[in-house]
């Protein structure tokens, strides 16, 4: 038996009178929630410069890993204070941790007016500086350039970034004087 193949614009017109139906009869159709934008870690960002080149990415829990650093160097050695500091990190940058930049951006709430700058008039505590400095570059907000001095910027795929879709370099603040090494 050959069936018949239907107007296409009889078809339209029945799905569309097929749709009013229906919306009369459930009601109109609720408006989405727009979902929130995902936005890209500092890893998948490629910021350019010397402190952006060495990354890591600790595997296993924080406990682990602690555990592990602890085992091979022991609980007083430099290893181990640095992997201490290192899961709050995690918290803040995702699995890939910029060591060099961490390192320049620690230095920075005590001995530079970026803060100020950034939040004028406002006191800051210490630990609330050091987050904000972390929680910005993590963001791409702020970027370390290769002579450990920090520029705002404006990330890549951001509606004010540079017109070739790159970075968008601000305004610049000195280093602080013992800047440590870019790269070991």
């Amino acid at each position: 038996m050959a069936r018949r193949q239907a107007d296409p614009t009889a078809r339209r017109a029945h799905e569309a009178a097929r749709r009013a139906t229906a919306a009369q009869r459930i009601g109109p159709r609720p408006t989405g929630t727009p979902r929130p934008r995902r936005r890209k870690p500092l890893f998948d960002l490629e910021p350019p410069g010397a402190f952006s080149t060495d990354w890591d990415s600790p595997v296993g829990t924080d406990t682990g890993v602690m555990a592990r650093v602890t085992a091979r160097f022991g609980a007083g050695s430099t290893e181990a204070a640095t992997m201490r500091v290192l899961p709050h990190f995690r918290g803040v940058y995702g699995p890939n941790l910029p060591l060099g930049a961490i390192g320049q951006l620690e230095l920075l709430p005590a001995r530079t007016d970026l803060l100020s700058r950034l939040s004028p008039g406002v006191d800051v505590s210490s630990d609330d500086a050091r987050d904000s400095v972390h929680s910005l570059h993590a963001r791409g907000m702020i970027l370390v350039a290769d002579d450990g001095s920090v520029w705002t910027t404006v990330p890549p795929g951001t509606p004010h970034s540079a017109p070739d879709g790159g970075w968008t370099f601000v305004e610049q603040v000195r280093a602080p004087a013992e800047r440590i090494a870019a790269t070991s």
